[in-house]
């Protein structure tokens, strides 16, 4: 079975939209950071993913023994791992698990594969990479 976790900040919330065209159960990292203008949700969530700060957010219950292939979507903030992915793969060490990591962006990703590197054990396999620019998968 596939378990698809995904962030999504945005308001046409691809990240979201990526995620469920995917088959398998859908888990959603959700955010209990207060709601900011456009602007300041860039310019902050831009800050705290390049200097691996912390984020509130809500974890999903999954119960990882259930699932041999997990599913990571996540925007793409400041050419990384968004914060909220990254704070949350830091708290659910995934291990033994066959990995397919998806971005959505507006272009500007060349780090964002590697930003995965320390988050993942190296017990994982990944299966795929896939990067979404402005909602078209490439």
């Amino acid at each position: 079975m596939k378990a698809i976790i995904y962030h999504s900040q945005s308001k046409n919330h691809r990240s979201k939209t990526i995620a469920e065209s995917f088959e398998g159960d859908v888990f959603e990292i959700r955010s209990l950071e207060k709601n900011m203008s456009k602007f300041c949700t860039m310019f902050i969530y831009g800050y705290k993913t390049l200097f691996s700060r912390k984020v509130k957010f809500k974890k999903p219950e999954i119960d990882f023994s259930l699932f041999d292939e997990i599913v990571l979507v996540s925007p793409v903030w400041a050419g990384r791992v968004n914060a909220f992915m990254s704070n949350y793969l830091k708290e659910v060490k995934l291990e033994n698990k066959k990995i397919t990591i998806v971005g959505s962006c507006d272009g500007g990703y060349t780090k964002y594969f590697d930003s995965y590197n320390s988050l993942l054990s190296p017990t994982n396999e990944i299966v795929e990479k896939i990067i979404y620019i402005k909602g078209d998968r490439l």
